[in-house]
């Protein structure tokens, strides 16, 4: 048994996005006979990128972990305030009349984050019965060394998204945690928090309290220590804004949201997915904002982010973005950029390519993967990962997070397995 350790939706838009008047003729896409993308393909990109928790997070990835099918799928709480691991052993012991803590699906990192060369577990879990304003539970097991020994502590009300950043530069990746609260009373939503895995401490940055969905680390001001930027999506009572905390070494971390220029708090401006990557290749990394039906580079100008400067890279019907991941698909030296979005209200998904020409991008999904959309109740991807899969020795485009009809039976597995640079839909 663990004792409880305590701890100090999107708005569719009807704007006009603004495109950048083209400088080439339209490109025409031609796909190369016979592509391999061998592992080591990830590791190909500038120094800068890899200071992203994109980059970082990503090649922590070699293997999806199932939460549901290990020792920690939830826990009972009892009146005591002691919790009881709920797993496949211990199933007949549940009853409507007690009170529970579920993972939420797709949340964990599985890696190894001590260093001692096992996989850890970090994991994140919701209060039963949702939606509710209740903290959940930030769970860290040593789990490939002891699966049964776990620190547990309350924390966020619901973290959206988990990534990794080494913050104070001493080669060991920190968790850093984006949290949007329950859109309901009370307000107003959540913050942000730091995982220190070394003393298993949690730092939580709340002066900027927000919905906030999405949000990615890297160095974005170029002084050699990793940052923060988080999007606080549309709430009820919350308005839109983007937020970055300045590392300023030491655990001091500086809200400087004026790096930010041009953005519309009134629900025009309203991104539910966040990363940082240089895709110009100048130095400095670009911000990507993706929201209902739209996807938008925001280029890097020395540490300020302007939105009139931002270039539509996805524009379709009935497409919430949830995830990217960027590769180099036609190796012509240039990184691509792959999104995975809800379809339909989370009714489905749609999985899409875009070839990066220079100056404009080219949806060319049809030509690189046969099967990019689905429909179905619930039936929706939270993430996707970039990594050998299959084990053959190329990397394949992994989805983590299955809901609804996708989920089916827990622990289902759906990949695209690289096919000579063409991906071929498996579990679907």
């Amino acid at each position: 048994m663990l004792l409880v350790v305590l701890s100090s939706c999107s708005k569719t838009s009807t704007e006009t996005p603004y495109t950048p008047t083209p400088t080439i003729p339209a490109p025409v896409v031609t796909v190369p006979t016979k592509l391999v993308y061998p592992t080591n393909t990830l590791d190909s990109v500038s120094e800068i990128n890899k200071t992203t928790s994109w980059y970082k997070t990503n090649k922590s990835f070699n293997e999806l972990f199932d939460v549901h099918a290990s020792y920690y799928w939830g826990f009972e709480i009892t009146n005591a305030n002691v919790l009881i691991p709920y797993n496949t052993s211990t199933t007949s012991s549940w009853s409507p009349s007690k009170s529970y803590y579920w993972n939420d699906l797709g949340n964990y990192l599985y890696t190894d984050l001590t260093g001692d060369g096992k996989k850890d577990l970090w994991a994140y879990y919701l209060k039963s019965p949702w939606p509710n304003n209740a903290t959940g539970l930030h769970l860290f097991s040593e789990y490939e060394k002891s699966s049964n020994t776990a620190d547990i502590q309350q924390g966020l009300t619901q973290v959206r998204k988990c990534v990794l950043a080494d913050f104070n530069n001493d080669g060991q990746d920190e968790i850093m945690l984006f949290s949007s609260g329950y859109d309901a009373m009370p307000f107003p939503g959540d913050s942000l928090a730091i995982f220190y895995v070394k003393e298993k401490r949690y730092q939580y940055l709340s002066k900027d309290m927000g919905y906030f969905h999405g949000g990615a680390t890297g160095d974005i001001n170029n002084d050699g220590l990793v940052d923060i930027v988080a999007y606080s999506g549309w709430s009820a009572v919350i308005p839109t804004h983007p937020s970055s905390y300045i590392n300023k070494g030491g655990g001091d971390f500086l809200l400087s949201n004026d790096i930010f220029k041009g953005f519309n708090a009134d629900g025009s401006d309203n991104y539910y997915t966040v990363d940082l990557f240089d895709f110009d290749g100048d130095g400095w990394l670009d911000l990507f904002l993706g929201g209902q039906e739209k996807l938008r580079m925001i280029p890097n100008n020395k540490g300020i982010f302007d939105r009139s400067k931002a270039i539509l890279i996805q524009s379709e019907k009935n497409l919430e973005l949830m995830d990217m991941a960027f590769l180099d698909i036609d190796f012509d030296g240039k990184k691509d950029i792959i999104t995975m979005s809800n379809k339909s209200g989370y009714n489905g998904f749609g999985l899409r390519l875009f070839l990066n020409k220079g100056g404009s991008f080219v949806d060319a999904t049809t030509n690189y993967i046969d099967i990019s959309s689905r429909e179905g109740k619930n039936a929706w991807i939270k993430w996707i990962h970039l990594f050998d899969f299959d084990k053959d020795g190329d990397i394949d485009i992994v989805a983590d997070g299955l809901f609804g009809d996708l989920n089916g039976s827990k622990g289902s597995k759906i990949y695209w397995k690289n096919n000579e640079g063409k991906f071929s839909a498996v579990g679907l």
